[in-house]
């Protein structure tokens, strides 16, 4: 078996089927494809069977729900592929993606192979997402930037021998920040498929557009990393202005509840000056920056919450 497609199931009746025919019709035909229920208590595991038939290559399992990262960790277990790839079981993908990536893993050795891929919206806009920021072929001991690739787990092929001691954490949001950079570092080298080969449907429900204090469970995940590779002062300001205060900040901004979002944008700088006091004057001499985002970080730092929510809306 050359690849293993581990999908997670939970409470998804309104988009597996289109998952699964996106695996189910690949021009690669040589994988299997792990449907882990993660106790969900909806008709999706009916759903699955009835859209994959008895086609073979296709696998359930059940157990008790523990969460997205303990059924990764389950496929990870239960997988006989050589290299192995994770799609959530509300997202689709391409139906070139198993074939583009496993060529390039094998012409290169690759540890991980990670590609483009869509933000899909729900009136059916589409936004690109680059899956790296460099070309070619590259590792962490040439390249440091390499780390500040899209965190997803969902936009890589992995070899499996190189996942074999590598598991996602469990009980958190963002359980793929807390890791991907990590085993970016330790791959031999990671490759590019320069084409977006993933649909990351944006549904609501999703954790990246809850209010929720979790959200702030970034923070414990990028600790994790730093901890973890021992990162210079360039790499850590790169997770942490890419993260906390581009990404974090512009979820905060899709809640519904004003109040609510005055005191998560509150929270988040409490958060962000505890780990980074010199956020700030680190972000004045960032030239990457437009003025919108200067305007906003400038208003974050003076604490005036009020007029971040102005600056968003203009």
């Amino acid at each position: 078996m050359k690849v293993s497609v581990i999908v997670p199931v939970y409470n998804v009746e309104k988009y597996i089927e289109k998952c699964l025919l996106s695996i189910q019709n690949q021009t690669f035909t040589d994988f299997e494809c792990l449907v882990i229920n993660d106790g969900t208590k909806d008709n999706s595991i009916e759903v699955a069977k009835k859209v994959v038939g008895n086609d073979p290559r296709f696998r359930f399992f059940d157990k008790e729900n523990g969460g997205l990262s303990d059924a990764r960790n389950f496929g990870i277990e239960k997988a006989s592929g050589e290299y192995l790839c994770f799609i959530d079981s509300d997202d689709y993908i391409h139906e070139e993606l198993l074939e583009l990536t496993y060529m390039m893993g094998k012409e290169y050795d690759s540890d991980i192979v990670c590609f483009d891929m869509y933000y899909v919206y729900d009136n059916g806009s589409l936004e690109y997402s680059w899956g790296s920021n460099y070309k070619g072929i590259s590792n962490y001991r040439d390249n440091k930037e390499i780390i500040f690739s899209n965190n997803s787990a969902n936009n890589k092929l992995y070899k499996a021998s190189f996942m074999k001691d590598k598991r996602f954490f469990k009980g958190m949001w963002y359980e793929d920040l807390a890791v991907i950079p990590t085993w970016i570092a330790q791959a031999n080298n990671m490759a590019h498929v320069y084409k977006p080969l993933y649909y990351y449907v944006q549904r609501e429900g999703s954790i990246t557009h809850k209010a929720d204090i979790r959200i702030f469970d970034i923070y414990r995940a990028i600790s994790m990393v730093k901890d973890k590779l021992q990162l210079g002062a360039y790499e850590v300001r790169g997770l942490y202005f890419e993260n906390c205060l581009v990404m974090t900040t512009l979820r905060i901004k899709e809640i519904n509840d004003k109040a609510t979002r005055i005191d998560y944008y509150k929270k988040n700088i409490e958060h962000l000056e505890e780990q980074y006091p010199n956020w700030y004057s680190d972000v004045k001499k960032e030239k990457d920056f437009n003025f919108k985002q200067r305007l906003i970080f400038f208003l974050l730092h003076l604490k005036l919450f009020g007029l971040v929510e102005r600056a968003y809306n203009k």
